[in-house]
């Protein structure tokens, strides 16, 4: 058994262990409901049958004490506790029924209207309450043969020739997903990776020297951050400790986080952290490996290399080197991030940045000064632009310090649900920047454009010179670069040509997946940033590591192209033109309503910007309706994948996985997270786009991907009639986790109740009411800086006209600065209200069912606030068919289920085949 599969072996003997020992406890209480049920046949009334079903029901549930009044405890079973047990029942919950049937069965010993009817209710009651948890025993058998299913499936490696339910055709179209296109990246990236890049390092010191040595201001600030960066290498290089325990702990959760392990390495890392003593010995190893860094060195025999599939389609090539070697990488890699992204951030506060800023006449100013005397509006658009570029999109790929770790850029998954303003979140808040940019300059200017473009194989096709000329350029001490070059310059093989293949030596390019590489890569992107703001007079190039926007005035543009066009030549890179591209967005002309309805005329864009279509995700910018629209063929293309995918999983679980992470997440995803800014529309289209992918997938099922689970289960366990509940309730309830990705969207939309030219519209009218107000107070008062009228050029006596105001109004209208805001933001879930009917179902939850987590919002629960708005939703659109089925909304109890083993699954990242 090969190491990768010890987890699963591990977990399926803990598996079976409880399996076993949830067989013996179902045999036993099928005797216990037998021995109930015999004798509540052989009673001689109603009442003495009503009497032995709540003994036999409550026993079976646990307390049985409920079946009974206070002195039959007392003499009956002595217990200690029935002050405790009856404070625990209460109102709304079983127990609370019990304890009322079984004081109106001693009332119908002397009360003849406690009639015969309500004691043939009350059985009936009972004996369904026995089928129920007949019902939940054979539930756990079924949890339990889903879940070995999964762990043989994960036991055998998964990767052999998959089953289908589609036949043997489907299974063999599936085996070559992919393998084309593997082959045919892997050719390319050789050709970068081990191919010298042409590159001229006199030409790269010399833009460098006119771009930082142009100004007074840029050779100060410029030598302030040589100082800052030689130094840190300087004290680096002194040190004699560089690991403690604390340092090996932050470093293995940032390597972990990275997806840059193997499982066997994964577990292994895992291993050292649980043991103090192996801990030790790994940080005394890594202290001594950083003393002599200087002659540090890879192994002869060359660094196994592995190709891996991302959802996109794309593969990635990732190193698997000595794990010692990973965590020293990424401490490295961390600790010189952290020392870049501190001395680029005093670069961007110091005069040599140039911050953008809006050409107001002086006479304009003087005469709002004058009558109004806001000359320095409090809060504007241009503030809130420059601090959103600071905080989110300057140097976001470097951490801010060495416990945030590094960013987990690309992740298509998207399965990050847990991490405020990752990656992803960034990238959908650039969309939503993008999007209220084009509404607002198109209605305050008339026309916007936007250049959207990344390097063509960045990773693999970086130039070491250029790394290593900028690095100097920048301070960085001889010995550390001496080690970079090194770092740069492995000896590679990929796993797949056998132990034998010879090694190359990585010759251009930067590993995948570390820290060090994202850093090195950055120090290169932040002169492209710098050239850019000093070609455009201060404007804003968005970019998220090597993927970058811009927009602006047309003009403004083709300068910024033309920047970015020269750095590229100059280190060595190229632009990717499949994700290069422009579009123009022009307001109609017209009246005030049609100027506000962003539909563009004239989208011809410059001849000298790139030419191609703005692309994200499956979204593509439609100029002529002036919003992103969901490219419908792109989507075709991963449903066929989709199919494919699922066809793969040889479990059901794993089939969920699998369905989780493309449908729930990777298509919702690559749709961009709603904002107000994309209105109700966008949201109608990814539902529409969701509904179309279901049918399509599923043409023969009218219920979805639910109807074919109940089919494969059906046809594997022969298990029938499960309700919807059951595929879409938690694990923690006995269901199978399946996400619906309709209702968060569904939620959403209902939070949306503007158009995104309504908020603009209402922003203008607000100005508009404050303008008569300043105007009746000058009417009354006289100028607000009256005094200053000899020191300040005003010409012309009159109060500003309404067009004059409402000049300039990202420097001014706070108004305008509210409506931006509301369209950038994300609506909020709505929480749908709860009925009566499910708060008495969650009631019927108990620590049993939901164990130690009534207050996670992650989970249905008997705490209604304590839920999600998903989980919310979820709870009482299914509970319905869940409590006729179960009794309650859980379709087990906790305990009867390996809900552990489950859970340790479902951490696994999700490897796609192919």
């Amino acid at each position: 058994m090969t190491s990768s599969s010890a987890l699963p072996q591990t977990l399926h003997s803990i598996t079976s262990t409880k399996i076993n020992e949830l067989s013996k406890q179902r045999i036993l209480f099928e005797k216990r409901k037998g021995e109930i049920l015999h004798l509540a046949a052989n009673t001689p009334d109603l009442r003495s049958k009503a009497q032995v079903l709540l003994e036999g029901v409550t026993k079976l549930k646990g307390y049985p004490g409920d079946a009974f009044d206070q002195e039959d405890q007392d003499q009956d079973l002595d217990l200690s506790d029935t002050d405790d047990d009856e404070a625990a029942v209460q109102n709304g919950t079983p127990r609370a029924t019990h304890a009322n049937i079984r004081r109106f069965l001693l009332q119908s010993r002397y009360d003849p209207s406690v009639s015969e009817r309500s004691l043939g209710n009350w059985i009936g009651q009972l004996e369904q309450e026995l089928r129920f948890l007949q019902l939940r025993h054979e539930h756990a058998a079924f949890y339990s043969e889903l879940v070995t299913e999964w762990l043989a499936d994960l036991q055998s490696g998964s990767e052999a020739a998959p089953q289908s339910d589609a036949g043997d055709g489907e299974s063999a179209e599936f085996e070559q997903v992919g393998r084309a296109e593997m082959h045919e990246q892997r050719a390319m990236w050789e050709s970068l990776a081990f191919k010298e890049a042409d590159v001229d390092q006199g030409a790269i010191r010399a833009y460098l020297d006119s771009l930082f040595a142009k100004t007074n201001l840029s050779r100060q600030a410029l030598k302030t951050l040589r100082e800052s960066i030689r130094s840190f290498g300087t004290e680096m290089t002194a040190k004699r400790t560089w690991f403690t325990i604390g340092e090996l702990e932050w470093v293995s959760q940032a390597l972990l986080k990275s997806d840059l392990l193997t499982k066997e390495k994964t577990e292994i890392l895992k291993e050292f952290m649980r043991n103090p003593s192996v801990a030790q010995e790994v940080v005394d190893v890594l202290n001594m490996r950083l003393a002599s860094l200087e002659s540090w060195g890879w192994p002869a025999e060359g660094i196994p290399l592995e190709m891996r599939r991302q959802l996109n389609g794309k593969y990635r090539v990732f190193m698997d080197e000595d794990l010692l070697d990973a965590l020293m990488f990424q401490y490295l890699g961390l600790k010189w991030a952290v020392a870049f992204r501190s001395a680029f951030e005093t670069f961007l506060s110091s005069p040599a940045w140039t911050n953008a800023r809006e050409h107001i006449p002086r006479a304009y100013r003087d005469r709002r000064k004058y009558f109004l005397d806001d000359a320095s509006a409090t809060t504007c658009i241009n503030d809130h632009r420059q601090e959103t570029y600071k905080k989110d999109y300057f140097m976001a790929q470097l951490p801010a310090s060495v416990e945030a770790g590094v960013p987990q850029y690309g992740d298509d998954d998207g399965n990050e649900d847990d991490k405020p303003m990752n990656a992803l979140d960034t990238k959908h808040s650039l969309l939503h920047l993008l999007v209220t940019e084009s509404i607002l300059q198109t209605t305050l200017h008339g026309e916007f454009t936007v250049v959207r473009s990344d390097f063509k194989w960045f990773g693999p096709s970086l130039p070491h010179p250029t790394m290593l000329t900028v690095l100097a350029y920048f301070g960085v001490p001889e010995t550390w670069l001496n080690f970079f070059r090194t770092f740069l310059e492995a000896p590679l093989k990929f796993t797949q040509d056998g132990p034998d293949a010879p090694a190359q030596v990585r010759r251009r390019g930067i590993p995948m997946c570390h820290a060090l590489s994202d850093c090195l890569g950055e120090v290169v992107l932040f002169c492209m940033d710098y050239t850019v703001n000093q070609a455009t007079d201060g404007a804003y190039l968005y970019r998220l590591h090597d993927d970058f926007w811009f927009w602006g005035s047309e003009k403004t543009c083709v300068t910024a192209w033309g920047a970015m066009t020269e750095f590229a030549r100059v280190v060595g890179l190229e632009f990717n033109e499949e994700k290069t591209g422009t579009a123009r967005l022009q307001k109609t002309k017209g009246g005030d309503d049609a100027a506000l309805e962003q539909k563009p005329r004239d989208t011809q864009v410059h001849p000298s910007l790139p030419a191609g279509d703005i692309r994200w995700g499956f979204l593509k910018l439609d100029p002529h309706e002036g919003r992103f629209v969901i490219d419908q063929e792109q989507v075709d293309t991963h449903i066929d994948e989709l199919r494919h995918q699922v066809l793969s999983c040889n479990s059901v679980f794993a089939w969920v996985q699998a369905w989780n992470s493309y449908f729930g997440r990777f298509f919702t995803n690559n749709f961009a997270k709603p904002a107000r800014c994309f209105g109700r529309a966008h949201i109608d289209l990814a539902i529409a786009t969701l509904s179309r992918i279901e049918r399509t997938l599923f043409p023969d099922s009218p219920g979805g991907v639910t109807d074919h689970l109940r089919g494969m289960i059906a046809q594997r366990f022969s298990v029938t009639d499960l309700p919807e509940g059951f595929f879409f309730f938690p694990v923690e309830l006995g269901g199978m986790g399946l996400v619906n990705p309709y209702i968060p969207f569904l939620a959403m939309r209902e939070n949306i109740k503007q158009t995104p030219q309504g908020h603009l519209r209402k922003a203008f009218v607000r100005d508009e009411a404050l303008y008569q107000s300043d105007k009746e107070v000058f009417e009354k008062n006289g100028p607000a800086l009256a005094a200053l009228a000899s020191t300040l050029d005003i010409k012309d006596q009159n109060f500003l006209s309404l067009d004059e105001y409402m000049q300039y109004a990202e420097s001014y209208s706070t108004s305008l600065l509210s409506a931006y805001r509301d369209l950038i933001s994300v609506p909020a879930e709505i929480s749908i209200n709860q009925t009566t009917e499910l708060r008495r179902n969650q009631m019927s939850l108990d620590e049993a069912v939901t164990g130690d987590s009534t207050h996670n919002s992650y989970i249905i629960s008997d705490e209604w606030y304590g839920m999600s708005s998903y989980w919310q939703w979820t709870a009482e659109l299914y509970q319905t068919e869940m409590v006729q089925k179960y009794g309650g909304l859980a379709a087990v109890n906790r305990e009867f289920m390996p809900l552990g083993v489950v859970k340790t699954l479902k951490e696994g990242k999700f490897r796609w085949r192919g």
